[in-house]
């Protein structure tokens, strides 16, 4: 297994075409697909379904995902803090981020600080809270963006909410209530639930459980998995029901339905989580400037 190989792996996975995967990272696709058909080999697994021109993640290539990316940002984490401590590297400023937030928050933050400070260097991770935790824990990250913490995590670092997100429904497409406009959340008493872990993101099980309580009743969590395209690949298989922010309906969701939830709206909190030491100056305006973008993405969504 090559790092260039899990590189490919996770293009193709986030972008869930080979053309635009090979694009994105200047390499054709014959060369992209036939190294991740030697990363399937190697592992004995398909991570991918071939269905004409599309292809689609398997249970196991969305099992792999979160663990590839962290692999990989283990790797460059490490190569840039050598870099920096036994070498001439300037300091680099890393983000944690969650995945929903990449294309709408993160990138243009980012491209508005490096406009800015044009010899400052930022790096991304996007990773599932509980390693951004442990990655800030550890000096490997500057800052994270992350959803909702538990009362431990939130006495160990500086937290800033960023704002508020509407939650959703996720149904599966055939589910008898996918094609409503919106839905009480006690009208999914009696389903099975699709939790994310404790593990990868830690007081969500929690957050679930107070969220249908609120509603006069007790989640059946019949499922818990470890990442969103996990969650989303299990309500797609029948697994249970779920919510998660109607944020993270642009993430690719095929088989499954987003459904606003009728009033009261329950809703999650966008958090940045930064180690309890005085920021730099460059660490400030990289903040100040996620701060205003998710106050404006947030007002948008009213």
């Amino acid at each position: 297994m090559e790092f260039h190989q899990l590189r490919y792996f996770i293009a193709a996975a986030e972008d869930l075409r080979i053309s635009a995967a090979a694009k994105r990272l200047h390499v054709t696709q014959p060369a992209l697909s036939r190294q991740v058909a030697v990363l399937e080999a190697e592992l004995g697994v398909p991570l991918f379904d071939r269905i004409r021109k599309r292809i689609h993640l398997t249970d196991a290539g969305r099992f792999f995902l979160p663990k590839a990316r962290q692999i990989v940002c283990d790797a460059e984490t490490g190569a840039q803090q050598l870099r920096e401590q036994f070498g001439k590297a300037r300091r680099t400023l890393r983000l944690g981020f969650l995945t929903p937030f990449l294309d709408d928050l993160v990138a243009p933050a980012v491209r508005e600080f490096r406009l800015r400070h044009p010899k400052a260097q930022v790096s991304l991770f996007e990773l599932p809270p509980r390693a951004q935790l442990d990655r800030l824990r550890n000096h490997e990250l500057d800052a994270a963006i992350l959803g909702n913490l538990d009362e431990r995590d939130r006495t160990q670092f500086d937290i800033r909410r960023l704002s508020r997100h509407k939650m959703a429904a996720v149904l599966s497409a055939d589910h008898a209530l996918a094609k409503k406009k919106s839905i009480k959340l006690g009208a999914l008493k009696g389903e099975p639930w699709v939790s994310l872990s404790d593990a990868f993101f830690p007081g969500r099980r929690e957050f679930l459980r107070s969220l249908c309580q609120g509603a006069g009743f007790e989640p059946n969590i019949a499922t818990e998995v470890d990442s969103l395209s996990m969650m989303l690949g299990a309500v797609t298989a029948g697994e249970g029901v779920a919510v998660m922010p109607a944020h993270a309906s642009k993430l690719p969701h095929g088989g499954c339905i987003f459904v606003p939830l009728a009033a009261p709206v329950p809703t999650s909190e966008l958090l940045l989580v930064l180690p309890k030491q005085k920021p730099s100056g460059e660490l400030n305006t990289l903040t100040s400037l996620i701060a205003e973008l998710a106050a404006q993405i947030a007002q948008g969504q009213h």
